[in-house]
């Protein structure tokens, strides 16, 4: 006999004092409909509130709704409190009036998800029951990307609690102060300026030629990392001080036929 997949939990609310309700009340409906356990909290709550009842209901995932621009402000806060319950592996989504130049911010602040209006509760629904699944890649480089789908995949850093520092890839520990105790894993941004490069002629065994590579200041107050580039022509469209985008690759499949993905930067 086949056992019965686990219902998804979700907990949905509204943070503030936003009190355009409709909405979530149309997606917890629909999530409801598919087959999901919604707790869902009503309009004006705290970030303390949300995040304490997401530990307390042992939920999955956690959407949020905000229609009134202070959606940053917001999940700041959620993250904040979900930290110091030591449960900030708990993925956040977020619907709404959500201005597109925000949406790397709040990657950056672990928001796995984006809903505007218009988004179809099946849409939803798959990214919550994907994030169960378990993800579908493994990293070309160790702790370098987060995600659950390869479509969705996002820089991986730690910050370092003690002194501020942040790394990538995400470390256990902090090599600066050497400590292993406020290590946070943190998403980071996926745009970031070109310090330096080289197009090289030669290049190891697996990869083309030219072969180029450089340093990129991440945005957002994200480290200098090092990177191979890719989708800038004839190496013209590469200039000291120009952005750069991520882009993720898939570089072949392992033993068990899971994609093997890794990151690169292109030019915007």
């Amino acid at each position: 006999m086949k056992k019965e997949a686990r219902k998804p939990r979700v907990l949905l609310g509204k943070i503030g004092l936003d009190g355009h309700s409709r909405g979530i009340y149309v997606v917890a409906h629909g999530l409801q409909q598919s087959g999901m356990e919604v707790i869902y909290t009503g309009i004006r709550q705290t970030a303390a509130s949300m995040a304490h009842t997401a530990v307390q209901e042992d939920v999955d995932f956690i959407g949020i709704s905000s229609m009134v621009g202070a959606h940053l402000s917001i999940i700041r806060k959620l993250r904040e409190e979900l930290q110091k319950l030591n449960a900030s592996n708990i993925p956040v989504l977020i619907g709404g009036i959500i201005p597109e130049d925000d949406y790397d911010l709040l990657r950056a602040m672990g928001v796995q998800k984006i809903f505007v209006p218009g988004a179809e509760i099946k849409e939803i629904a798959q990214c919550i029951r994907s994030n169960l699944e378990g993800p579908q890649w493994v990293p070309e480089i160790r702790g370098s990307l987060i995600g659950r789908n390869i479509e969705e995949l996002h820089l991986l850093g730690s910050k370092c609690g003690k002194c501020g520092q942040v790394y990538f890839p995400s470390r256990r520990n902090c090599p600066r102060c050497m400590d292993e105790k406020n290590i946070e894993h943190i998403p980071l941004s996926d745009k970031g300026t070109l310090q330096s490069y080289v197009v090289a002629a030669v290049a190891p065994p697996g990869y083309t030629v030219p072969h180029a590579q450089g340093f990129i200041d991440l945005h957002e107050g994200g480290p200098r990392i090092f990177s191979l580039l890719t989708d800038y022509g004839d190496a013209e469209r590469l200039q000291i001080g120009c952005e750069m985008g991520l882009k993720i690759v898939e570089c072949g499949r392992d033993d068990d036929n899971i994609a093997i993905v890794g990151y690169r930067f292109k030019p915007l």
